[in-house]
């Protein structure tokens, strides 16, 4: 036994150490969420607004029987996520939709029984319970009006100053402003960032209309979502302002705002199979799509927040003139990019539609870029396809991490860096190894050429048993890519606009997309 002993200990020393993992064990501090909406109307089979805001209870958060334990989900990134409580924590069960104490801020004790005290008291209470369970911290859905009571014995700047003065002593993490009734004749107190709120909350995120830290994509049906929320950003990056600065909210679309610089509000949840009235979820259909199977697509995501972080508007961004139109959705450009790329190259074969094709240069220089499927139908119903493109981006350097979403033929990254002889490394953003993938591509001058296959079985190496989610995989060049590590992030102090692609090259010097579709068809010869 002893020399038995002695021969694996000779073995264990001469095999290679395993590569560190290329993903950071330290979580995320972007503003990314999960929203509680969509688990509140599985709860209670979508029944209505007023049945949905009355899921919002304490043992559907903490207690361990059907479709509760919401904490429980996300166990691989909760750290990096808020935990946003929707409508409505804020008013009685039974007040309905229309409740005249909507706006309160004040955590109903009926609903929270465990959670007494002071309206302060009891956020803090269950923030830090939140926070025990493992989440970075609690987020709260908001009216934007004051409650529908007669007489309030303050004015409207103090009583939302007094309220986000609630939450930042609490640890709040963000608030989700939405909309609010009023009554009419009365005014509204509608909630405003004002400097003196910013003052005394300057730690809590706002995402509210035109206003605080984040631009929100907002709502939009599973069947349109992929091409709605891209014509979505892309409006609001076409509006040339720059003086704004808010981060993009791209809500469930997750690879779409890896591959734009966007910061995620999660609507999916893992509560699969028919509602407990028996029917199935008609929110997330498991006939398209099927996200309440793609989970590892938002470990994928979060974890590429913790290398690349999401950055303010302020950049010029691309916009392609090629719009794309899928089944009954409003047409949305074919490619964007940010921060300073240039629009990829993409290459079908004769006749075939493309994928959408998204990218983005990051403040601290690394690069995303992510195809997305097409919703092409048949001319009667919904159906999702991924068509496989040859896709050629130029990125200047290559001396950050690449984060690669989606599905290719191919994907070649045009780089100044010098190459010959390094070593490529990639992972799979849900894993914790990296494999070494130098005799699976191909480098020729200044192009690395990486083949779809293996970005689909690396991108997949760590999926969790049934998932079905689209590969995502971080890639970086031995001797070459470096990891910037991450400040934290602060609401009002969002990044600015990237710098430029390469210190020594200006971005107008590189090669146009048609150049590198050309020189594409070539290499396909």
């Amino acid at each position: 036994m002893r020399h038995l002993f002695i021969l694996l200990a000779l073995l264990a020393a001469r095999l290679p150490a395993a590569e560190p993992s290329l993903v950071p064990a330290a979580p995320s501090t972007a503003p990314d969420y999960f929203c509680t909406w969509n688990v509140q109307g599985f709860a209670c089979g979508y029944a209505g607004p007023s049945p949905q805001a009355d899921m919002m209870v304490e043992a559907g958060l903490f207690g361990q029987g059907p479709n509760q334990d919401w904490l429980g989900f996300y166990p691989d990134v909760r750290a990096d996520l808020t935990f946003l409580l929707d409508d409505a924590f804020d008013f009685p069960l039974g007040g309905g939709h229309n409740c005249p104490i909507r706006g309160s801020v004040e955590l109903d004790p009926g609903r929270f029984p465990s959670y007494q005290g002071s309206p302060a008291e009891r956020l803090a209470k269950l923030s830090k319970a939140v926070k025990a369970k493992g989440w970075r911290d609690l987020g709260l859905w908001i009216c934007n009006s004051r409650p529908n009571v007669d007489e309030l014995p303050i004015d409207s700047d103090t009583y939302w100053c007094q309220r986000l003065a609630w939450s930042q002593q609490a640890g709040i993490g963000s608030w989700k402003v939405d909309w609010g009734i009023g009554i009419p004749g009365k005014p509204l107190w509608k909630f405003k960032v004002t400097p003196k709120v910013r003052s005394v909350a300057p730690d809590v995120w706002i995402e509210f209309g035109t206003q605080g830290d984040l631009y929100r994509t907002y709502d939009v049906n599973i069947s349109v979502s992929i091409p709605e929320t891209i014509w979505r950003i892309a409006a609001f990056l076409a509006k040339q302002d720059t003086e704004d600065h808010r981060l993009i909210n791209c809500e469930d679309e997750v690879y779409i705002g890896a591959g734009l610089g966007c910061s995620y509000g999660v609507m999916r949840h893992p509560l699969n199979g028919n509602m407990p009235n028996g029917k199935p979820d008609p929110f997330f259909p498991s006939h398209f799509r099927d996200v309440k199977h793609r989970i590892d697509e938002v470990t994928r995501a979060v974890r590429w927040h913790r290398i690349a972080l999401p950055f303010g508007k302020g950049d010029k961004a691309v916009i392609d003139d090629n719009i794309l139109s899928d089944f009954k959705s409003k047409p949305a450009p074919a490619r964007i990019s940010r921060g300073g790329l240039p629009l990829p190259a993409v290459t079908m074969p004769d006749g075939k539609e493309p994928p959408y094709v998204l990218c983005c240069r990051h403040p601290d220089g690394e690069i995303a870029v992510a195809t997305i499927a097409r919703n092409l139908g048949d001319g009667k119903k919904a159906s999702l396809s991924f068509p496989l493109a040859d896709v050629v981006l130029n990125v200047g350097e290559l001396n950050r991490p690449v984060g690669i979403f989606g599905e290719y033929a191919s994907l070649t990254l045009v780089t100044t860096s010098a190459l010959a002889g390094k070593r490529i490394l990639a992972q799979d953003l849900a894993g914790k190894t990296p494999v070494d993938i130098t005799g699976e591509v191909t480098v020729d001058g200044s192009r690395l050429t990486i083949p779809g296959a293996v970005i689909h079985r690396v991108g997949l190496m760590a999926a969790k048993s049934g998932d079905i989610s689209d590969p995502g995989l971080v890639l970086a060049v031995e001797g070459l890519t470096r990891f910037v590590p991450k400040q934290p992030m602060k609401p009002g102090k969002n990044p600015d606009r990237p710098k430029p692609v390469t210190e020594a090259e200006p971005a107008s010097t590189f090669p146009s997309a048609e150049a590198l579709a050309r020189q594409a068809k070539e290499d396909k010869k």
